[in-house]
């Protein structure tokens, strides 16, 4: 009974209540001084933000946002059909240049069979000429009514001057029909001049 009648418990009580009072204060202080610092902070970052070109959406921007997109889309693939095209050129580049070297040197080939059957001919044109100079031009010229006006003008072209001229007589001496052997004399003529090379130009005096 003393025990309740005494004081101490009373004031130790009271000592308490205003302890917790005080704590409760502080944290309800503690947390608007930190609400206060946030919404500062908050604030100071919305103000250092730079400002949206607009703040607003339409379907007509939403459409023009649409083709941008499918434009960028077509020059992707325009870029890469570029590149495809670019790729199988060059590999037809390569093979027109494997085709061209092919060609140029099939070419040389041919050109130096042609020189060899050029010197071949010749030797047998000599040959020829050799054996036809010995005929008589009567016998000749039989001969020569057998063959084309090209390999007979090349004939008459190595033979000797007095040989190819009795040659020629001896065709126009029989005219012919219309003067066809005349005018195949004529045309021999023709054709020699044509293979014969021209004289060379003298020498400017000095």
């Amino acid at each position: 009974m003393k025990a309740l009648l005494s004081p101490i418990p009373a004031v130790v009580l009271a000592i308490l209540l205003s302890v917790g009072g005080a704590f409760v204060l502080f944290q309800r202080q503690t947390a608007a001084a930190i609400a206060a610092v946030v919404a500062h902070r908050a604030e100071k970052q919305e103000a250092a933000r730079p400002e949206k070109p607009w703040d607003f959406w339409t379907p007509e921007m939403e459409q023009v946002a649409k083709e941008l997109a499918g434009q960028r889309e077509r020059l992707k693939s325009r870029e890469g059909e570029l590149a495809s095209w670019e790729t199988r050129i060059a590999a037809e580049r390569k093979e027109l240049d494997v085709t061209r070297r092919q060609i140029e040197a099939l070419r040389a080939e041919i050109d130096a069979r042609l020189v060899q059957v050029e010197a071949q001919e010749q030797r047998n044109l000599k040959t020829l000429v050799t054996t036809y100079s010995k005929l008589t031009p009567s016998a000749a010229v039989a001969i020569f009514k057998q063959m084309d006006d090209a390999l007979v003008a090349k004939l008459l072209a190595l033979m000797k001057p007095d040989v190819t001229t009795a040659i020629l007589e001896e065709l126009s001496r029989d005219p012919g029909p219309d003067e066809v052997n005349v005018k195949r004399a004529a045309e021999l003529t023709r054709r020699m001049r044509l293979l014969m090379p021209a004289p060379a130009a003298p020498a400017a005096a000095r």
